[in-house]
């Protein structure tokens, strides 16, 4: 009889511990997939904050007889931009001293695509359709809608809507909604 009466103990104790062992690992979990999108959240929030310090007055031109603006919202995408900065180091070890040189320049984009936050790079400003990016993604999924309002010189903000980007803005306001982080708004200088 007392043995099963340290059973039954036993066992109640076993269940207890289990229950509190399949909560910690719960926990743990959720925890870790929010870590994974605060870690994507922050690469993406250096990657354009990179880019905007890096943006020059330098138009892309289509090739199709138009330019457009070194920094603007594009039709299809969310933010596109002409950034300085990347250099090209190898292009003298290429062939021999043979290889061909760089530019600094490079074309870059923000596109939002199936509530993915993808970063999207030429290594030319001028560049054919057919070009392929280099293609990034910033966040994996449940990104629902970014939106972006630019300073101009008089400082007042104008939305990307209504953007000309026909001078560089002073300061670019990027507003981000995600199924797990909420809303969140950063503000980044552009430095002239």
């Amino acid at each position: 009889m007392e043995l099963l009466i340290a059973l039954a103990i036993f066992s109640v104790l076993v269940m207890l511990s289990y229950r509190s062992v399949e909560l910690l690992l719960d926990a743990q979990r959720s925890n870790g997939e929010r870590q994974v999108v605060l870690q994507q959240w922050q690469r993406a929030v250096v990657l354009l904050e990179r880019d905007l310090h890096q943006v020059v007055a330098r138009g892309q031109n289509t090739g199709f007889g138009t330019v457009l603006p070194s920094i603007h919202v594009p039709d299809d995408g969310l933010l596109a931009l002409t950034r300085g900065g990347n250099p090209d180091v190898g292009w003298e070890l290429r062939n021999g001293g043979q290889g061909q040189m760089r530019s600094y320049l490079q074309r870059v984009e923000y596109v939002l695509e199936e509530g993915k936050l993808l970063r999207r790079s030429w290594d030319w400003v001028d560049h054919a359709e057919s070009t392929e990016p280099v293609e990034l993604v910033l966040l994996n999924a449940d990104v629902t809608d970014v939106t972006l309002r630019f300073m101009d010189d008089k400082k007042t903000w104008q939305p990307a809507s209504e953007w000309a980007g026909k001078v560089l803005p002073r300061a670019v306001e990027l507003t981000l909604r995600h199924e797990k982080l909420g809303e969140i708004k950063r503000l980044f200088v552009i430095y002239l």
